[in-house]
């Protein structure tokens, strides 16, 4: 007997437990998966803050995690001597060194003040 590409009846379901990052609610969520589908979100009823309670954007992970458009390596913009535009991709390493180098950069030439970091409402409002 033959399997079809994409059959994953062979494949254990495994229960991941993640937090939404579409708003700021974060709400708890229940992902089941087999193999590299996902299967199911849910709510995570154990979750202290949502307890359970979702919004259809939590749902749209699915479509997010199998968009064939979405990005799954860091990249790097490149610019030719002339003009064009192209897109390379970089190590993990490569992203993280880069990104600290220049926030450093930006810090030595235009103060501390230059970057900054926002952290949106209902998330931050109980820093306990």
């Amino acid at each position: 007997m033959s399997s079809k590409a994409g059959n994953t009846s062979s494949l254990d379901v495994t229960t991941h437990y993640r937090a939404c990052h579409l708003c700021e609610a974060i709400c708890g969520l229940e992902i089941k998966i087999q193999g590299e589908q996902i299967i199911s979100i849910k709510g995570d009823k154990d979750d202290p803050i949502s307890k359970g309670f979702i919004c259809p954007k939590a749902t749209a992970l699915q479509d997010l995690h199998a968009d064939p458009d979405r990005l799954r390596h860091p990249i790097k913009k490149h610019i030719a001597d002339d003009g064009s535009i192209s897109w390379q991709k970089i190590s993990w390493d490569e992203a993280f060194d880069t990104v600290a180098r220049r926030v450093v950069e930006i810090q030595e030439k235009h103060g501390n003040d230059s970057v900054a970091f926002y952290a949106g409402n209902p998330g931050v409002h109980n820093y306990g």
